[in-house]
């Protein structure tokens, strides 16, 4: 990469999404710094440093950022699976509390900062609405769902009282190559990879709305380079998927000859308005964007991926 290429710092840059959001801004030209709580594998060509950002001070943060003087921050760490409550606050709101800080005390041109929320953030709607968008009201009904609202309003505080340039991208579930083990669809691939016979496929709760990793990958490039102020926008495919029909899909994909069993599942959740679409006229309007890629497309992308190692991209 040219020395004067802008620099992009990617927070959780050696996870799920990091790691693939990191080699789309490669290939826009950026130099790309993956910045990760351990070492791990990121695409050829960009850099990790090293820092424990659940435990990083506001000051800390400053003098990395002060050092590598990116022109982009991509906030992309945050905890979901198998975690306490407690620490689902540390990397979903503490650490967000301690970036918005750094970030406005940035000397000098102030690097934008695209956060990833979640739409979880919205919980289940009570308001009649048939669809969920931006000015739906957010009421949280899990700690996941509450800790990433809570770094939302964070960001467009700071960006509403102008101590940041940035937005936030509210993502719903994001289906594509390398998904963790953690994850729903992840799992059930490295199930079906072991060739068992048998596809044990938690109990599954109605629809969710499923977005292409590539996709995701597209919008964060798109609000890397706009300076509109629209504070939050919403990520997704746009139409919600019955759950039992993409393990189908999965399945059909994966040319394995399984027989499917039930299992409980321990944890169910409901936070996202499971039967109602998630609207994306605003990030049309505002990013140029729309979901392009289908669940098949996701689906085959997973399934390829599945039994290869996360720095093939």
């Amino acid at each position: 990469m040219a020395p004067g290429a802008p620099v992009a710092l990617v927070l959780g840059g050696t996870g799920y999404l990091g790691r693939a959001i990191c080699a789309g801004l490669r290939d826009e030209g950026h130099r790309v710094v993956a910045l990760a709580r351990r070492g791990g594998p990121v695409p050829a060509g960009c850099a990790v440093v090293t820092a424990d950002l659940s435990a990083a001070t506001a000051p800390e943060l400053l003098r990395l950022l002060t050092r590598s003087r990116p022109s982009l921050v991509v906030n992309a760490t945050g905890a979901l699976w198998e975690v306490t409550d407690s620490a689902m606050g540390r990397a979903n709101t503490e650490v967000v509390r301690r970036l918005v800080g750094a970030l406005g005390a940035v000397p000098g041109p102030r690097p934008r900062l695209v956060h990833l929320g979640t739409v979880y953030e919205y919980g289940a709607p009570a308001d009649g609405r048939e669809a969920i968008d931006e000015d739906t009201p957010e009421r949280p009904t899990t700690p996941y769902g509450r800790t990433k609202l809570a770094g939302t309003r964070l960001v467009t505080a700071a960006v509403a009282a102008g101590r940041v340039d940035g937005c936030v991208l509210r993502l719903s579930t994001v289906i594509g190559r390398h998904a963790p083990r953690s994850s729903l669809f992840g799992m059930l691939a490295a199930r079906l990879r072991e060739g068992s016979g048998v596809l044990r496929v938690p109990q599954l709760d109605g629809h969710r709305d499923l977005v292409d990793l590539r996709d995701v990958v597209d919008a964060v490039v798109a609000a890397a380079r706009t300076r509109d102020r629209t504070p939050v926008l919403n990520i997704a495919g746009g139409r919600p998927v019955p759950l039992d029909g993409a393990v189908d899909a999965l399945i059909r994909i994966s040319g394995m000859p399984v027989v499917r069993e039930s299992e409980p599942r321990a944890t169910p959740r409901r936070d996202a308005g499971d039967s109602r679409p998630i609207g994306v006229g605003r990030a049309l309007r505002v990013l140029d964007w729309v979901p392009r890629r289908s669940t098949h497309d996701s689906l085959t992308a997973l399934w390829e991926s599945s039994n290869e190692v996360p720095s093939q991209l």
